[in-house]
């Protein structure tokens, strides 16, 4: 059995330098059509919770989508492998008031080395949630090392007929907020909003996920690949794995 872990303060520890400065972004990430209620409360997490998963960064990790609050992020814990399969710690963060809204969330998940992400990958959800999803082995993907990060370059990945992870690297107070997700003939084009001139972000280099819904695209018929459009106009296009 393989095993690595990945925390958020691993990550932070890792890439952080923990000082503030000014971010063209502002939070948040959730699917097109989803909004916070802002009302306070305690999120308890289903013993049998939905779990869906894409392919990220080339096939070394997997963004794991859930549902719940919006603004309490599960904590992926110890990830392990057997073969195929592999068992991710999922909890929500202690002492941390969560807003009543009910939308797609996504974790990054590093897997271990020893995963074939060409064949197919059965994912097992334990801790505070329960739950598992199944990946399609996807030809051309590299195999993990294990390591906790990998290129830190943007990737995305369809988890569904309608909605895709989007990856991104940077601040992990700001991640991108997007106007409009929408097809554009054969691709996704994703139009990132300009954040608040009086924004602060913190000094660290993380992975941001962001879950975007998509209308109209069909199981046979996804586009392989989203532009993202910066709020000064600059695209940048990015293959979508699935």
């Amino acid at each position: 059995m393989t095993t690595t872990r990945t925390t958020a303060a691993s990550a932070l520890l890792l890439l952080s330098a923990l000082a503030l400065a000014g971010c063209a972004t502002t939070p948040g990430g959730a699917a097109p059509g989803t909004s916070a209620s802002g009302a306070p409360g305690s999120a308890a997490p289903s013993q049998d919770a939905d779990v869906e998963a894409a392919w990220l960064d080339g096939g070394r990790a997997v963004g794991l989508v859930t549902y719940g609050s919006s603004s309490c992020q599960p904590v992926v814990g110890e990830v392990t492998a057997s073969g195929q399969t592999v068992t991710v710690e999922l909890t929500d963060p202690e002492g941390t008031a969560c807003t009543r809204d009910y939308v797609p969330r996504a974790s990054y998940v590093g897997l271990p080395a020893g995963v074939d992400p060409t064949q197919d990958v059965d994912i097992v959800v334990a801790g505070g949630y329960t739950g598992d999803a199944e990946l399609d082995g996807v030809a051309g993907l590299t195999a993990p090392t294990g390591e906790l990060i990998g290129d830190m370059v943007p990737s995305a990945g369809w988890f569904d007929d309608a909605g895709l992870v989007l990856l991104t690297w940077g601040s992990s107070s700001c991640p991108p907020v997007f106007e409009t997700v929408a097809l554009d003939g054969d691709t996704v084009r994703a139009t990132e909003a300009a954040g608040a001139a009086d924004q602060v972000c913190t000094m660290d280099y993380a992975p941001r996920l962001s879950v975007l819904g998509v209308e109209g695209v069909s199981d046979d018929a996804r586009p392989g690949e989203i532009v993202l459009v910066s709020p000064a106009g600059d695209e940048q296009r990015i293959a979508i794995i699935g």
